[in-house]
């Protein structure tokens, strides 16, 4: 345990030292540098590209291996920069120019409706930076803890300059601090796109778990349900959009409706995915296809 601890602490010092180097830089030179960063990385982590052409051969079966492979390194390189992006989110996120919002009024009129409002998100562009379209009303979120725990600390305190947003740490005891803080009719955004317990729906045409979450919390405490995400343009500046309010479909089986509604908004991002397929993180493995793969090869041993 005492090894591990000091592994993680040299990991966390290096990291530190990267990223003051890093933030001497003017921001667009940081953001060629997430250009750079996002194509070694496609290089040279061999697992996460296969696991991204894989998805996306399987999501897109008309598009040829060079459409599929220029996707998949835009992809790369913007989740690399919306990783960079995040350790100067305070300044970014402040810049109007850096920010354009379709839709904000509807968040609007969902809040005013008086109960809070459930926001699902995607892990699409610059992921984190679509909570700018709650404007000043307070936002609750839910992230997942990192291994190692100085750096874990660390991204609390960058998220903790956001006094906007209270983030609660993902754990067995998370879907009860999320109920608990209902009564506070704040706007309550979870991620609803990647593989989690909850609901199995049809994704891209092959079978796939889905988070339940947002849709079970909407439902069962009667809140305003929209879908938000954004995109990271090429010019390094973000696009938020906000849907409509959703309604959702009520049957009177909790467990019915639950599972319907998961497939609904699984439907409605498929769709945002395939307008804007470079967007999306399609190197998480996220039909469990990159194991499987693996599974058959030492099958064939």
């Amino acid at each position: 345990m005492k090894g591990d601890l000091t592994m993680y602490y040299i990991q966390y010092i290096v990291a530190r030292f990267f990223i003051f180097l890093l933030l001497l830089l003017p921001e667009k030179l940081r953001f060629k540098f997430g250009d750079f960063l996002g194509n070694l990385t496609y290089k040279l982590i061999k697992s996460r590209r296969m696991t991204a052409l894989m998805n996306l051969k399987m999501a897109f079966p008309e598009k040829n291996n060079e459409e599929i492979e220029k996707i998949a390194r835009k992809s790369f390189r913007i989740m690399i920069k919306a990783f960079l992006c995040s350790l100067w989110f305070d300044k970014y996120l402040k810049n109007p120019k850096n920010i354009k919002i379709i839709n904000q009024e509807s968040i609007e009129e969902a809040y005013k409706k008086g109960r809070g409002v459930m926001a699902a998100t995607m892990h699409m562009g610059n992921m984190e930076a679509s909570t700018v379209c709650a404007g000043e009303h307070k936002i609750i979120t839910v992230a997942k803890k990192q291994r190692n725990p100085y750096i874990n600390d660390y991204i609390t305190r960058l998220r903790g300059k956001a006094n906007y947003m209270e983030v609660i740490e993902k754990n067995e005891k998370t879907s009860r601090v999320l109920i608990s803080k209902i009564k506070e009719k704040k706007v309550y955004a979870l991620f609803s796109d990647h593989r989690d317990k909850g609901a199995i729906v049809n994704f891209f045409g092959k079978e796939a778990k889905a988070p339940s979450g947002a849709i079970s919390m909407a439902l069962k405490f009667n809140l305003p349900f929209l879908l938000v995400y954004n995109t990271f343009n090429d010019d390094n500046t973000i696009t938020v959009y906000v849907s409509d309010e959703i309604e959702l479909k009520k049957t009177g089986s909790f467990k019915e409706d639950v599972q319907n509604n998961v497939q609904y908004l699984i439907n409605i991002m498929e769709d945002v995915i395939r307008k804007h397929p470079e967007q999306w993180m399609w190197f998480h493995d996220r039909w469990n296809s990159f194991r499987e793969y693996k599974h058959s090869l030492k099958n064939k041993k």
